[in-house]
């Protein structure tokens, strides 16, 4: 399913492990309209931020230095932060951290690692639609 709009979808991708993030770039750009890059560390994720307009943040939670939540906690007082909406990634569902920002909407959706990459489309698709003021599509009953 890819996501309705006029233009590209413009997703980061923040993933320290390389094959899930080479994985999420060839899932992510094989959708129509959409092109994914993927970083590494929060400190590239910081500098695509300074340069590009991001629709759909997916952020792995256990980064190298500081924590994903770290890292978004310092993208949201950067100037050029635009609120898009964020997707946490982790294999530790169980943070403590992780249920907060979710309950209090610092994060659009949390996916479980490993994930289902149709799930992950779909999330993406779901993500950009409410940040254009559409409502995702309803799950069949």
């Amino acid at each position: 399913m890819a996501a309705e709009s006029t233009g590209a979808v413009t997703i980061l991708v923040v993933e320290d492990d390389v094959a899930v993030g080479e994985l999420l770039r060839t899932v992510l750009n094989d959708v129509s309209g959409w092109g994914a890059t993927v970083v590494h560390d929060a400190a590239a994720a910081r500098a695509v931020f300074q340069h590009v307009e991001i629709d759909v943040l997916v952020l792995d939670v256990n980064l190298p230095g500081i924590s994903g939540l770290e890292l978004l906690g310092l993208l949201r007082s950067d100037p050029h932060w635009d609120e898009p909406p964020v997707l946490l990634m982790s294999a530790d569902p169980d943070q403590t951290a992780v249920g907060m920002a979710v309950r209090t909407g610092l994060v659009t959706r949390f996916l479980s690692k490993p994930f289902d990459v149709d799930a992950l489309v779909m999330e993406v698709t779901d993500a950009f639609q409410l940040r254009q003021g559409i409502m995702p599509d309803s799950p069949a009953p």
